[in-house]
Order: C-alpha cells, then structure tokens, then sequence
C-alpha cells in the first residue's frame, strides 16, 4: 500500500517554530490561503475590539433557562425568550440628522463574561462626548437591563430605540452561529406581522406568537423531516400568546412605526404604523444615567423605572459573582479572560437537575458527552451530585435480559433495536434522561458517564457515596461487557460513546477508544471494591485482559502507536490509521507507559494534519489546531476540526509530558475561536479551520467542559485522587513562565520564579480531610534542588522513565496551606528536540550533549544499534514515515530518556507535478552517498546518466513518447543498487500512436452497475451482536440509514450502443461495455454473500498497461486500508498488482471527494471519472456542479467509474486478471479492460 506523503507545506510548517513578525508572516502558513486577523485584543478579563462588524454573536446569558440576549461589535441586542422575541437598533438624533450608532466614527465594544460594554465617539454627533452603554442579564427573570452613562454630550441630543421582530420562531439550532442564518436576529417586516403593542407612557408590553407553531424538540433535533411547514406557519394557538415588557426612562416616548423600513432610517423615524408594526422609544440625553429593560413579565414582575439602578447593580453583582467561579493569571494576557469565560459557559449550560448538551444550540438533558466533568473541575460539587443522582436514577435495573442481540429492522439493519429486554436497553443501560426510566437514546453514554462519575469520586473522596454508587458501577460494567465484549477477548466494540460517534461505526470490530475506557473504569472499580470491602478480584482480571488485548492486536509495534480498531469479520484487518479520539482516550485512560504515550503523540505531529493559527495582525506563529482524522470522504463528526478535540488533545500531550507543544495546541484553540472568530470569548464546536462547516455553535458543552478540563488539569496539573486520601499537582506551564495562579471553588494555587527559585502555594478547599499533596516538578537544572514545605527542609526524589526531559517528586504531606519553595542548583539542564532524517538502510551518528547511558529502541529502527560516548550510532531498518528511538542520558544528579524523531525515507525519492501536461519529476538522493546510475522510464532507457550527492536532486521531464497517462514507473539501476518508483499524471495525453485492445468480460458480469444499492440486499454474513454498520442497501451509516443514491448509467449506455458497443475516453482509451438497456455490465466482488470475494476472468498477448474501469461502494471507516487488489498473473506464474485504497484510487461511485491539501488529502492526484448517467468525464465533477460539503458527503447523481490503470510487464505473456474485495461492507466492481500494447 502506499504510504501517503504530507505537502511540503506541513514539514514547511514543523520547521517555523520561532515567532514571526506580524508583517513577515508566509502566506503559505495561512489555511487554505485565506488571510486571517486578530479581531478582539485581551485587556485583563475583557476582550476588546473597535469598530467591529459582527453582528449578534456573543450571548449573554441570564438564570440557568432558555432565555438569552444576543450582542453584537456595535450596541445591538437580540432577544431569546427562548424563541425569537425581537431585536432592540439603537440611533441617535441632534437637531440636524439622525443615525444609526452601528455607523458612529468609534465604538469600542468590550466583553467579559455576562456583560457587553460600548464605548461611543464620533465627533458630528457627540462632539467632544462619549456615550457609554453596558447591557446584563436580570438577576432573577429572564430580560436584560441596560444602563447608559454620557458625558459632554451636547444639548439636544436624543437616544432612539427600535424594537420589534417577536416572531416566536424556533431556529433549527435555536440561532446559533454557522447553524442558522446570520440574519436570525435581524429586524424583519415578516417578524413583526401579528406584533400588538401596549404602550403606557414610558413602557410597553407586546403581544407576540398568536398565530405560530415553534419546533417541537423532536423536529428541531431529532427529527427534522417530520416537520409539517404548512402546520408550523397555519396552526393558530391564541391561548400560548407571549408577552414581553418593557421600560424606558421617565420622559421617553414611545410610538409604532412602519416595520418595512427598517433599513432606512430617515423614512422609519418619520413613519406611522402599519400591519408590521415596530415601536420607536425616544429620549433626551441628559448627564445623569439612565437605563432601559425588556423581560418576560412571567418571569419577573413588571419594574418602575426608579428600580432599574438597583436592578442594574444586581445584574452586575450576579455576573460577577459567577464569572468569579474560576480565575486564571498568568503571563499571557490571552489566557488571563478564560476564568471568567469558562464560569459563565459553565453556568450557561447548566439547568437543574444537570448539564445540557450546549448553551444555545442542543440545548437539552443529556447524560453526556463531557460536560459533566466540569462541576468538579470547578468545584461545584453539589451541581455534579446532583447531575450524577439524576442520571443514576435513570439507569435500568427491572429490565432482564429477555431477547438477543436485535438491530432495527426498520432502519436497515444499521443501528440496534430500541426494544426493551435487549441488551443494549436492558439492566445498567442508562436512559437519556435525568430521572427517567423510559426514554430511549440511540448512544451508549454510560461509558463517559461513568467515567466522569469516577473522577467525582477521584475529586470528593466520599467513600459513603463509593457505597452508593457502586452497586450501579457494577450494573454498567456488566452491561457494556455483554453488550459490546460477547466474545470475552478483552476488546470493546464501540457503539457511539463519544461525541464524535455520528456516522462513526466500528461493525463489531475491536475498538481502541472505547476499550481504554472500559480499561480505566475496570482498574478503578477494583480499587474502589478493595477500599470499600468488596471482592476487586473480577475487575482486576478484566482489566488485565484489557490490557494485555490492547498490547497484543490494537498497539502497532513498529509505527507506534495504537490502531482505530481491528475487524471481527472478513479478514480480520487492523484498521491502522487512528483518529484524534483514539490517541487522547487512550492516554486519558491510561493504557500507556510513556515511551507508548511519546510514540503515540508523534502520530498527530505527522499523520495528522496541524494547522496553523496565525493572523496578520498577531506575530506568534507557533500555535496550531489539529484535525481529528485524515479518512475521507467526509462525512459530519467524522473529519472536523473541533475545539473540545483539540483541546482534549491538548490534554494527553500534558499527560504525556510534552508540555510545550500542549500549550502552543491549547493556545491554538483559543485564539481560533475567541480571538480569531465571530465573537468575544466563544467557546466554539467547530473550528473556523473545518472546511465543511465553519465556526459552528458556541458555548457547547464538549468544548466548554474540556477547555475547564485541558486547563485545570494539564496546564496546572492538578489531580486529585481522594478516595486515595493522595492529591498531585503536575504543573504544564511553558519553560518560560515566571508566574501563575489559578483559583476554582476547591483549590487556590498560585506559582511564582525569581531567579533560581521557584514558590508555589497551594490552598485546597476540598471537604476531605487529611490529604497528602506531592508535587512533581520538571528539572531546570542539573542538581537535586533544595526543597522547603511550610519552610522545613523536606527531600525530593528523581522520577525515572521521564522521556524528554529529568523531574522530581516532592512529598509534601498533610496540610491545610502549603508553601513549597524549591532553590535550583547546577548547570542549565540540556534539553533537546532531536530530529534526524535518514534513508532506509543508511547508517547514522546521532550526536547527544548529555551522556548516553542506554537505548530503548520499540520500533526497531536500528540494526545492531551502539552507544558511543557521545551518542548512539547503528544501521537504519525500521519501516518508512516517522519514528522514534529513545536514549537514556545523564546530566548531573539526573537521567531521562531523549527521544530522537527519526524520518526514514525511501533511498530514492520522487516528487512530481501531477498537475503537468507532461511528465515533470525530480529524483531526490535521501542516502548518505552519492547515487550513479542511469535512469529508465516504463522499461525504457532514457539514456539520462544521474550523478547526485546525498541529499541532492535534479529534475526530469519526459513527453509521451516515453511517458503514458497515469502511472509511470521509474527505475534507476545504481551503482548501489536498483531502485524502482512510480509517479502518477493523467493530464498526459497518450501518443496518437498508441495501440489499444479492448478485452471483452462480459462472460463474468454478474450484475448492472445500476443495481449496487437496493434496500434489504446485503444480509449477510453481519456481525451477530449489537454494533452500528452499513445499512443493508450497501452504502450509508447509522445516523442516515435509510439514504440511498440512485445509481444511473443510461448516459453511459447510450455512449456505448451510438458506438457499436465502445466507448471512448477523450484521452484515447477505448473500452467495450454494453449498450443494451437492462444487459449486466459489471463484475461484482464483496465480502457479503450476494457476489463471490474474487473473480478471475482470461487476457491473453502482451501489453505495457492495463486500463480498468473500476466503481464501487466503500466509505470512510475503510480509508487507508486495503479494500481490494486487481491482480494480473502472467504465463510464468510472475504477478504485479494494483491495491485498491481509500481514498488514493478507490473512490465510492456515488460520490466525489473533496480535496484542500489540509485536512482533506489524498496519496494520489485525482483519476478521470466518467458520469454515468450523461457521460461526461471530470477528475473533479462535484466542482463543476458547484457540490461542497455540508454535514454529508459529496453525492453526485447517478454514481461516477473511475480510470484506473496498472503498469505491466510487456516481455511477459499475459494469462489472467483477478479482481478481490478484501475490506468488510465493501463492494468493488470493474465494468472495462482495455490494454495498451
């Protein structure tokens, strides 16, 4: 298979690792080329911007209920009773003119957490004033009260107020940003239809919603195609009419306008009201404060304007009191916002008895994802027992076990049965909601559940509430092992247990992310049982076998890292090309040792795709997101790029001991979504950076929970274990952080350096008693330091097995306070990043400043490896791509293992312009020597002699007299050796000269191309317990079960029967396929019993190429494995071989892939595919149709064949050619051969 190369821009990118100046920044680091900016600056705990443009993107949110008020860079408010309640413009008039604030010279707006600041200048309308204007929540009622404060305003100046737009219109993701339109919150004529006012001098009250039906929870969420928009608009309900009131103050007038002029502003203030009525509210100016409120009168009685001052100050009181829930300082003024932000998500998305799913969007109960984390993150213990409670009460124990594993018939076989008295809904199962036995979820969210549920205890110590809780611990644990282990190896299935689980589906195979949990749950469960007095024994032995199973099929030896999953059924593959999610679950559960977990992270450097987060007006370029896979085609939750991702990356790479490269990740995160984006301090789902859909919804409770998380427990390292009695703190910061302090409801700490010494104070405020702190410290330099607690003299211990660089251990014991300082001794500590590259079979030096004491070398890199005095040296065999070997150093009082990142190269590399119309390549020389040879091009001598240094490179380019369309193979025969490569270009138009042969297989067709997809035809053979799978038309996932593409090839038909049976490429390539209407077309192979795995079919003479025509159905969960081989065997019993490989050559007929170079990549240039259904032939016919992607794939109506070809040896009798599906839910058809002489 071949291995997939990253552009020349990512190893651009590793290399820029020092900041740049804002001016210097290379256009190549910006995504996709489009330049980005630094919109909100930091100033202390508020973000600030002046004369921004966004509108309505930053929430303020009001008292843990649905109600929210959207603001905008310029003073705007839009309203969210929840439902569409209306949107207040504000203008200002001098005797002369009126205009709206948005367009005033200067407005600085300022944001922190639940409350939005507007500064206001301009010189035409204020003069030498300022108007300042400052908008929070209520306190006690769901409304905003808004204060205003002035100073020089000239005399005659009036304040307008525009409201109106109460539609009561439930947004499909309730208006949230990337999800809704952005206009959501604009003032509509439509909106005001139906608005009736009351006005009684300075105050309103309007009447809205009589004649609107809102989503249902179920259409908005669930089901959006049961929405019946002909009810939504008609059904009539007077008796729901809603109400909103508001106060203006004492002298204001209020009048209705006409609504339809909304966007002229000289025509509204003039007009009379119509049957789309807005109100206009007007005041004069004057030097005293003044305010304005609209609430729900049912959620709060109606106010008199002399109460608005108070209701102000206790709006302002109430926002700070829970932004102060968490507060963060450190020396990056960009960090120092987050307390405040994080406190007021956090309080966003709770709503007793528990977390919701987001803030905004999906804002509903939910057992998880990860939210749950974060009250004791924070320390609001009583929030996370009652979250707990409720959910524990939710989880089935009257239900047996009375039926087998069942899937939904209804849904095509994709998804488990919701029937009771299954497995999977049967006792420990549960439910979605709190306190509720009876409702259904299509997700298992035990196993985050329970693992939040265990860092609770980690955190409370409460061994009352261990007893509690443990007989439903035990429920689980039985329930997710006969569910998803019925074969008792140790290995999980996964069946949607993590956020990124739509479309994600495992068909029973052997998951790593799902068993690392079970991993963590049963180690735990163990301790637990020991310390309460029940029987650890079976939950030690399930854990041992976990591990051990992980070790033995799911770790990859000689790459490093752990694979996604393995396969039950076919051939049992080993899926090798892990997620995001695979990497941080396995190190946050703890299967690894730390070489595991080093190795493990050089996986997302390199095979993953980091982006840089850089902006044009912010000079540091060293901070990056990552994406979650490299699979395609894309499909929703499948490949993103998503906050709550990242960050929880960011996470394992703390636990892992990669602190930097943690916090330039996390730092990424953050300034992508809440300086970069569409509003101050958003906590976004989805990254800017994710090509399919943008910054998309804010305040979810994933990212927020992992932001909390990533933060408190990476970046400040803080790990309670008090069940245990045994709290850690394991700092992250950056080496060049000289102070730090972060304050939460169970924990004060705080870090100081000066000089050679560094202090910490740590504050626990847990409820347990009697905990034992130790602290472990990375080493600055080379001798044991000397340590203090409370100012006595304590000793320090070495950590051993550390890789990268040396720590200590301090045992600071039992204490109410501690202050620990610790006065470093020695020399500077030598800290490397050593990176070597080197071509396969070369030997190396590897120099080392330290040293080298052993060598720990996992993945085999070095044959017969030797330690020197000043480094190691050794013969390089370890595959290709990027590998680690580990050296144990010694520095003064201290050893730790030194990683070197070692890149294995091909001895002889090509790279290639695929996108020439003639073949363009360069032979690079990777060895340590130099390369003689002569270069030959498809078995031609090109008589081209090649002389290269190492390292060096020369440049080739070839017309179609030697080269061919499609794949070209090279061979350079060497004084070192032969050397044989291959380059791709179907821009090449073959000679005019060129002989083909049409090769008739219509003795082995075995169906129509059309007939790939039909409901109820690919039964068997299906994996016999619960799991998620391919629905039985052959093609979808279990979150959209019942699609299916019409499969169309009337135009290809056509082509054929104008033609006598043949049609022809425009390149030039014949190929016979029928014509006649209804006549089989296609040699199927599959693993499902509807067609044999393999298929031989006869080919005679001898040719230099073989093309194919190749269509079939293949998805993402098969990307970067084998899904097939065409093979062709000669006389002589000699093969060559064609791998089939998503998403390099083997592309799903029904859909094109779309292609950035960034997280959306492909090992080879793209084929010509040929439209069925018209003919038409494209490499990229989703582009000329205007196709992008959105939360599916890329379909194209009527499927596409794809051109393929094999090189093949033309000295040699032809005698066969074999097509085989190897993959699982996989079906690969070949339609064509034509051979090229």
């Amino acid at each position: 298979m071949r291995i997939m190369k990253m552009k020349v821009l990512f190893l651009l990118f590793t290399l820029l690792v020092t900041a740049a100046k804002a001016q210097d920044i290379n256009p190549a680091l910006y995504w996709q080329g489009k330049e980005r900016t630094l919109r909100y600056t930091p100033d202390g705990e508020e973000f600030v911007i002046t004369n921004g443009d966004k509108r309505f993107t930053r929430a303020i949110y009001g008292t843990n209920t649905g109600f929210r008020f959207e603001t905008s860079d310029f003073p705007e408010f839009g309203l969210y009773m929840p439902n569409l309640g209306g949107s207040v413009y504000m203008a200002i008039a001098t005797p002369t003119a009126t205009t709206w604030i948005k367009d005033m010279e200067s407005i600085e707006s300022r944001f922190k957490s639940g409350q939005r600041t507007y500064i206001i200048k301009d010189k035409k309308y204020l003069g030498s004033g300022v108007l300042t204007i400052d908008a929070v929540a209520l306190s006690d009622g769901d409304g905003l009260v808004v204060k205003y404060q002035t100073k020089n305003i000239p005399a005659g100046t009036k304040i307008l107020w525009i409201y109106g737009g109460a539609s009561n219109e439930r947004f499909s993701r309730e208006g949230d940003i990337g999800a809704d339109p952005a206009n959501s919150f604009y003032i509509k004529a439509t909106n005001c239809k139906d608005n009736v006012y009351d006005i009684d001098k300075n105050t309103f009250t309007l009447f809205y919603g009589m004649n609107t039906r809102p989503l249902s929870l179920d259409e908005a969420y669930e089901n959006p195609k049961t929405i019946d928009k002909s009810k939504i608009i008609s059904e009539t309900l007077p008796a729901n009419t809603l109400s909103i009131t508001g106060t203006f103050p004492k002298g204001a007038t209020i009048r209705e306008a006409d609504g339809n002029l909304i966007d002229q502003l000289d025509k509204l203030v003039k007009s009379e009201r119509t049957k789309t009525p807005v109100i206009i509210a007007e005041y004069a100016i004057s030097s005293v404060p003044f305010y304005f409120e609209m609430h729900n009168p049912k959620s709060h009685a109606g106010f008199a304007y002399n109460q608005l001052g108070k209701a102000f100050d206790k709006g302002v009181e109430f926002r700070t009191k829970i932004a102060s829930t968490m507060k963060v300082n450190t020396p990056d003024p960009y960090l120092n916002t987050l307390g405040g932000v994080f406190s007021g998500a956090e309080d966003a998305i709770w709503e007793d008895p528990g977390y919701l799913h987001g803030a905004i969007g999906w804002r509903v109960p939910l057992t998880g994802w990860r939210a749950a984390y974060l009250a004791d993150l924070m320390g609001l213990t009583d929030r996370a027992r009652t979250h707990f409670n409720g959910y524990l009460n939710s989880q089935l124990t009257n239900v047996p076990i009375t039926l087998p594993h069942l899937q939904d018939s209804a849904l095509y076989l994709a998804r488990s049965a919701k029937v009771w008295g299954t497995p999977m809904y049967s006792n420990g199962y549960i439910c979605r909601s709190p306190n509720k036995t009876d409702v259904l979820h299509h997700y298992d969210m035990n196993v985050v559940f329970i693992d939040e549920l265990l860092w609770h205890l980690n955190w409370t110590g409460d061994m009352d509430y261990v007893k509690q809780v443990f007989p439903a611990l035990k429920l689980h644990l039985a329930w997710e092992k006969n569910t998803y282990d019925p074969n008792n190896d140790g290995l999980y299935d996964a069946y949607c247990c993590i956020w990124a689980s739509d479309a994600l589906q495992y068909n029973g195979g052997e998951v790593t992310h799902s068993t690392a949990y079970s991993y963590r749950a049963n180690k735990l469960m163990a301790d637990l049982a020991r310390k309460i007095g029940e029987d650890p024994a079976p939950y030690e032995k399930e854990a041992g076998r976990i591990l051990s199973a992980l070790n033995r099929k799911l770790w990859i030896k000689e790459k490093g890292w752990w694979a996604e999953f393995k396969d039950n059924m076919g051939h049992q593959m080993r899926h090798e090309e892990p997620a995001l999610w695979t990497f941080y679950h396995a190190i946050d559960s703890d299967i690894h040792d730390p070489f595991q977990a080093y190795q493990a992270s050089r996986y997302v450097d390199t095979r993953l795709i980091n982006i840089p987060v850089v902006a044009k007006n912010y000079a540091d370029t060293t901070n990056y997101v990552v994406g979650t896979t490299n699979w395609q085609p894309y499909m929703w939750s499948i490949n993103n790029v998503a906050f709550a991702e990242i960050v929880h990356t960011a996470l394992a790479y703390w636990q892992s001991g990669r602190y930097e490269e943690a916090n330039r990740m996390y730092k990424g995160a953050i300034l992508d979504a809440m300086y970069f984006g569409s509003g101050p301090g958003n906590i976004t789902q989805v990254s800017y950076y994710d090509a399919a859909r943008g910054e998309t919804y804010r305040d979810f409770a994933d990212p927020v929970s992992m932001g909390v998380r990533a933060m408190v427990q990476g970046m400040f390292g803080i790990i309670p274990d008090l069940t245990d009695n045994k709290l850690t703190i394991r700092p992250g910061f950056p080496a060049d952080w000289n102070y730090a302090e972060l304050e939460t409801q169970n924990m004060n700490f705080s870090y100081n350096r000066k000089g050679n010494t560094d202090r910490y104070i740590v504050k626990p405020l847990f409820k347990t008693s009697g905990i034992e702190l130790t602290v472990e410290l990375n080493a600055r330099f080379d001798q044991l330091p000397i340590v203090k607690v409370n100012g006595k003299k304590v000793y320090c211990e070495r950590i051993d097995n550390t890789i990268g660089q040396s720590a200590i251990r301090i045992s600071a014991g039992i204490s109410e306070k501690y202050e620990i300082t610790v006065e470093w001794k020695g020399q500077p500590l030598h800290k490397e990043m050593i990176s070597v590259a080197v071509a396969q079979g070369d030997e190396i030096t590897v120099p080392l400043k330290n040293t080298p004491l052993a060598l720990n070398d996992p993945q085999d890199v070095f044959s017969q490896p030797s330690l020197t005095a000043t480094g190691v040296k050794g013969r390089v065999i370890g595959i290709e791509g990027h590998r680690t070997v580990f050296i144990q150093v010694e520095q003064g009082d201290f050893t730790f293992w030194q990683p070197v990142d070692v890149h294995i190269k091909q001895p002889v590399e090509i790279k290639s312009n695929p996108e020439s119309g003639q073949l363009e390549f360069a032979l690079i020389n990777n060895m340590n020597q130099t390369l003689q040879g002569r270069l030959y091009l498809n078995g031609v001598d090109t008589r081209k002699d090649i002389n290269l240094s190492p390292g060096g490179h020369t440049n080739f380019s070839f017309d179609n007299q030697l080269a061919t369309m499609g794949t070209n193979k090279i061979l350079v025969k060497g004084t070192t050796g032969s050397y044989t490569l291959e380059t791709i270009n179907w821009n090449i138009d073959n000679s005019a000269q060129t002989q083909y042969r049409t090769v008739s297989v219509s003795q082995a067709f075995n169906d129509k191309v059309s007939d790939i997809f039909e409901y109820g035809k690919y039964l068997a053979p299906r994996w016999p317990y619960t799991t998620l799978q391919v629905p039985t038309q052959g093609m979808g996932q279990w979150c959209h079960p019942t699609d299916l593409s019409v499969i169309d090839d009337a135009g290809l038909r056509a082509l054929s029967a104008q033609n006598d049976g043949v049609i022809n490429m425009p390149q030039g390539v014949p190929f016979l396929t029928p014509g006649e209407k209804g006549e089989k077309n296609i040699i199927f192979t599959t693993l499902w019993d509807n067609y044999p795995s393999s298929v031989t079919v006869p080919i005679t003479g001898n040719a230099s190429k073989a093309y194919l025509f190749v269509a079939g159905s293949t998805y993402h969960m098969q990307a970067h494995v084998l899904n097939g081989e065409i093979t062709i065997t000669y006389k002589d019993g000699s093969k060559d071989k064609l791998e089939l490989v998503l998403p390099d050559n083997l592309l799903p007929l029904d859909q094109d892939i779309f292609i950035d170079g960034w997280a959306y990549r492909s090992g080879q240039p793209r084929p010509w595919r040929i439209r069925l259904q018209d003919g038409s032939v494209s490499k990229y016919h989703a582009g000329e149709l205007g196709k992008r992607m959105s939360n599916s794939p890329i379909y194209i109506e009527g499927g596409m064949v794809t051109l393929l070809d094999l090189p093949l040896d033309c000295e040699k009798e032809l005698e066969s050619l074999s097509l085989e599906t190897v993959a699982n839910e996989v079906v690969i058809g070949l339609m064509g051969i034509t051979l090229m002489k």
